[in-house]
């Protein structure tokens, strides 16, 4: 297979023979810095359209390009289930006992099958356990999970603490700052306003920059 890795480019697969109904030996590589703006990727339920999300995911993560992910579905996920040794001990948290019960064996057993066949499908396609180190390595997958625990929570709390002392002593980063918060908790509440000529965001904004400005902390209750 032809070293992409030399190419400075997304490897996203091989082309496919619709004729003969089979992928055939030339190499779909795309240009990462054609990716300058927008992106969009359309197609029926089931045609790969999160398949090929990942892979350009996965092809920018190696090249050392940050992504920012917003997942309503819970997809991409899987962003974090990286084995480079491909071991069933690697798939046994993930297997589902009905599918193995149905399949006639065992979680264990189960999980040794699904592990030969990553290997397997992975190896045809031009991807080592070496090259799944490499994204491994590359990359600081976290996952955050506004109004739950199951990852990392997120709270808007955090945004009425006082700045440091250094963004207090610059007056346009400190009106930045409160602004930004202000708006941010109406935002939450439904309200569209004004930064200039809304009450409720005028009210806020002197709130917090009196406060703020003695180096206090506020919360929900104390606004």
């Amino acid at each position: 297979m032809q070293d992409y890795e030399k190419l400075g480019v997304f490897y996203l697969g091989r082309e496919y023979d619709l004729t003969a109904n089979q992928p055939k030996d030339d190499l779909v590589l795309y240009d990462s810095k054609d990716l300058t703006t927008h992106a969009l990727c359309v197609g029926m339920t089931g045609s790969g359209k999160t398949g090929l999300c990942l892979a350009l995911l996965e092809e920018a993560a190696i090249d050392g390009i940050p992504a920012i992910i917003i997942d309503p579905k819970g997809d991409l996920g899987n962003l974090l289930l990286t084995f480079p040794e491909l071991r069933p001990e690697d798939f046994a948290p993930y297997i589902d006992p009905t599918e193995a019960t149905r399949a006639g064996c065992t979680p264990q057993q189960h999980a040794q099958k699904v592990a030969a066949e990553w290997k397997q499908g992975l190896a045809d396609w031009g991807q080592p356990p070496e090259r799944i180190a490499r994204l491994r390595e590359a990359a600081d997958v976290a996952i955050y999970t506004p109004g739950s625990s199951a990852g990392l929570p997120l709270t808007v709390l955090r945004s009425f603490s006082a700045p440091p002392q250094s963004t207090r002593d610059n007056p346009e980063a400190f009106r930045e700052t409160i602004s930004a918060a202000s708006a941010s908790l109406l935002g939450l509440l439904g309200i569209e306003a004004d930064p200039l000529r809304s009450r409720e965001q005028i009210l806020l904004s002197s709130i917090l920059e009196r406060t703020w400005s003695e180096g206090k902390d506020l919360d929900l209750p104390g606004l």
